[in-house]
């Protein structure tokens, strides 16, 4: 998170021109906050957790996105830019002008944008780099996004692979950059700075703050406070990458007298190693940790400034022997780091986890920590950003969800706006179909709300839509299963999850499958299908009848042809039965043509 104290006029005014589109609706979330889907084109691969794909100069806001290319598994980069009207300006990076736009190969996680407006107005752009040479791109025009084109070539160390380019605007308005320099010759990838001048209109080496044979430097978060010092922060992995990472480090670098110190003020010798004495560390190992161990592990971080000291670190981590991430925040209080744990997933229940995507915010008297929490839907993921806020004379944090809930993954990115306060957030869902983009704004007028308990929150994403299962732990009976560990009890024992599912045999073309309880008025039978590894509908139920049975018999209550959800829900209208069964005509549309069935859920009428 960076906050913007000012910008010149005259980079403010630069950033309104360009081809107007009529502003998007607007949608309000709450009687705050309120989200904005920008009108473009979005691609599946606009998704990172390190990167800095936004900036804010005053009104303005400027987006970073991966667009649609022509070609499959490729993509564009497009910059867009709001107006203090509502105008958006889109355009696309370009190998010189008026050329077509420049495509990259998808690589999720790493071939994404990061972006800075220097204080003159030219927007910087780094992209699509993984272990590979720079690629860098300016605008001709100040704050015009229309005038990106291919500015590699003026890039020092043009030999060199660069990896996750974070950025940072100076309070000089000088541009930085901090990236993963890959000297695999070295058995080490480092952490190098590079400044641009805007005297000099051009981009140099500053320092390497870390390295260490046998490590990879991980970039995080980088800002530059109001007396010109450099804050860094990054996680240390193994040599020469892992998606797991740890020894979550904070240094200072100080472009005045080259010299770089930790939380505490202490000098530290350069470049800084995971060995490096002080107070460095904000995320020591602990007990079964180590540099090549999946869990316990970090991974993503940012960090907020209040004035020119640090004010904390957001991050995620994974306890032992777990999958899901939560969200933490660490401060430094004067003689060592504090830690508290702010997103409990395990106290949230199976399958609730947070996404690679965390930012944190300071103004005022008031921390935010931004994070997306997910949960396991019966093979699906579904997500929503969430905020928690904590004033100073507070003990506790208060959350509020921002934006709407979705299918998939989600990533995110704020940034505090100069003007006011508010935090401008970018939101991105690259799993809708189609993926969207959209902008959130949260004043800091007033507190974030409506505030609510994470507990709600995440019944919300589960969207149950609630009753009593009379179906629940019930006996169930199938023309046949897969194996042993795909039988027809977990169909009704309340597991939502890919382990816990009916699977008929292959071969069995027309399945069933029928569980009896006792004898209840039903409002409604419920059934779930499909494989959380099918993102479309190929895995789900595509053909059956689902009957009951009555004191008259089986009696079909509807029938469905051509099924592509995953939860379907037939109404009983109050028809006493005490079996439900599904007769099978069509299991699915995929390759491997069998039945797969979550949950079958007969709902009593209240």
């Amino acid at each position: 998170m960076r906050i913007l104290r000012g910008g010149s006029a005259v980079a403010v005014a630069a950033l309104a021109l360009g081809l107007v589109v009529a502003p998007s609706a607007s949608a309000t979330v709450s009687s705050a906050t309120t989200v904005e889907e920008l009108p473009f084109a979005v691609d599946s691969s606009n998704q990172a957790a390190w990167w800095n794909p936004l900036d804010v100069v005053g009104e303005t806001t400027l987006f970073a996105f991966n667009a649609p290319a022509a070609q499959a598994a490729r993509h564009e980069v497009h910059l867009a830019s709001r107006s203090a009207d509502g105008a958006w300006t889109e355009g696309c990076l370009r190998a010189s002008a008026q050329t077509a736009c420049v495509t990259f190969v998808d690589d999720n996680g790493h071939n994404q944008p990061s972006i800075v407006v220097d204080g003159d107005g030219i927007i910087h752009a780094f992209v699509s780099m993984h272990n590979e040479q720079w690629n860098y791109f300016r605008s001709d025009t100040a704050g015009d996004v229309r005038t990106m084109v291919d500015r590699t070539s003026t890039m020092p160390d043009l030999d060199v692979d660069i990896t996750y380019p974070v950025t940072a605007r100076g309070a000089d308005g000088d541009a930085w950059v901090l990236v993963r320099t890959g000297t695999d010759a070295d058995g080490a990838r480092e952490g190098v700075l590079y400044r641009y001048d805007r005297t000099a209109g051009a981009w140099a080496r500053e320092t390497t703050i870390a390295a260490a044979k046998g490590y990879s430097f991980y970039p995080d978060d980088l800002e530059v406070s109001p007396d010109g010092r450099v804050h860094v922060l990054w996680e240390w992995g193994p040599f020469p990458a892992d998606p797991a990472r740890h020894l979550g480090s904070y240094a200072v670098y100080d472009p005045a007298t080259g010299s770089l110190t930790d939380a505490a003020g202490t000098t530290l010798v350069a470049p800084i190693t995971p060995a490096t004495a002080g107070s460095v560390v904000w995320r020591p190992f602990v007990p079964g940790e180590s540099i090549r161990s999946y869990t316990p592990a970090v991974q993503s971080a940012k960090l907020a400034l209040d004035g020119s000291a640090l004010a904390g670190v957001a991050y995620r981590f994974v306890e032992a022997d777990r999958s899901a991430y939560d969200a933490h925040f660490a401060r430094w209080d004067g003689s060592g780091w504090v830690d508290e744990k702010v997103l409990d997933t395990a106290a949230l229940g199976d399958g609730v986890a947070t996404s690679a995507a965390v930012d944190v915010t300071r103004a005022g008297t008031t921390t935010r920590l931004y994070t997306v929490v997910t949960a396991q839907v019966c093979g699906e993921v579904r997500s929503r950003a969430v905020v928690a806020e904590r004033d100073d004379a507070a003990s506790s944090w208060t959350f509020a969800g921002i934006g709407e809930s979705g299918l998939g993954q989600q990533r995110l990115r704020v940034q505090t706006r100069s003007t006011d306060d508010a935090d401008i957030a970018y939101l991105s869902a690259p799993a809708a179909a189609p993926a969207r983009l959209a902008r959130a704004v949260v004043p800091r007028d007033a507190a974030v709300g409506p505030a609510t308990s994470l507990s709600t929150l995440v019944a919300d994403l589960r969207d149950d839509p609630g009753g009593v299962n009379v179906a629940l732990g019930a006996t169930a009976t199938a023309s046949s299963s897969l194996r042993s560990d795909t039988g027809p009890s977990l169909a009704v024992d309340g597991v939502c999850s890919d382990a816990s599912r009916w699977i008929s045999a292959a071969g069995d073309s027309t399945p069933w499958i029928s569980v009896d309880f006792a004898a209840a008025a039903l409002h409604e039978v419920r059934v779930r299908s499909g494989y959380s590894a099918d993102t479309g509908s190929a895995a789900v139920l595509r053909s059956f009848d689902v009957q009951v049975h009555t004191a008259a018999g089986w009696t079909s209550i509807g029938s469905i042809a051509g099924n592509t959800q995953r939860l379907v829900s037939i109404p009983a209208t109050g028809v006493v039965a005490d079996g439900v069964r599904l007769l099978i005509s069509d299991p699915s549309a995929s390759t491997t043509d069998v039945a797969r069935v979550f949950e079958i859920e007969a709902i009593a009428v209240d």
